[in-house]
């Protein structure tokens, strides 16, 4: 009897390490190696959720990073390079997949320049608007002016009224 419980025992204890040993295999952050990481940081998280890269996506089973991290360390395992792998990535999905704009070509300069461009455009618009649209004032008639002196004598009235000490 004893040696049957010794017995099961070990059974259980084996099925426990076995289980362990499938789940640790399973682990989703087992291929996230320092080429994972640094080829992932170049590339962007598409998922909606962040604004990280794919090398630091937080979200565990990001339907954007988790299957571009499994790709670059396939990639990596066949022994490409960075560029190599990123690269294909980039064909695969456009120049979106990039987490920073490339820095060769005219599209850097545009992309800094762009924003002061369309500031002094619009502050041109808008000044030729008002000035198109800017009109002489009105000369007052007899009765604004009545008007005008009619409340401004109620206003020195009221304030005389308010202030005793005078």
């Amino acid at each position: 009897m004893l040696a049957q419980l010794k017995q099961s025992n070990l059974k259980l204890v084996a099925i426990f390490f076995v289980t362990i040993a499938a789940l640790v295999a399973q682990d989703s952050t087992s291929y996230m190696t320092s080429d994972v990481m640094r080829v992932g940081g170049r590339l962007a998280c598409r998922c909606g959720g962040c604004r990280n890269t794919v090398g630091d996506c937080p979200m565990l089973k990001c339907e954007s990073a988790d299957p571009k991290r499994h790709k670059i360390f396939a990639l990596k395992q066949k022994g490409m390079s960075d560029d190599a792998i990123v690269n294909e990535i980039v064909q695969e999905e456009g120049i979106v997949a990039l987490a920073t704009p490339p820095t060769e070509g005219f599209g850097p300069i545009l992309t800094w320049v762009m924003p002061g461009i369309a500031l002094l455009l619009g502050f041109l618009f808008y000044s030729w608007w008002v000035k198109r649209n800017q009109q002489t004032p009105a000369t007052l008639t007899d009765l604004d002016k009545a008007t005008l002196d009619r409340f401004r004598s109620q206003i020195e009235k009221e304030l005389e009224e308010e202030t005793p000490g005078k």
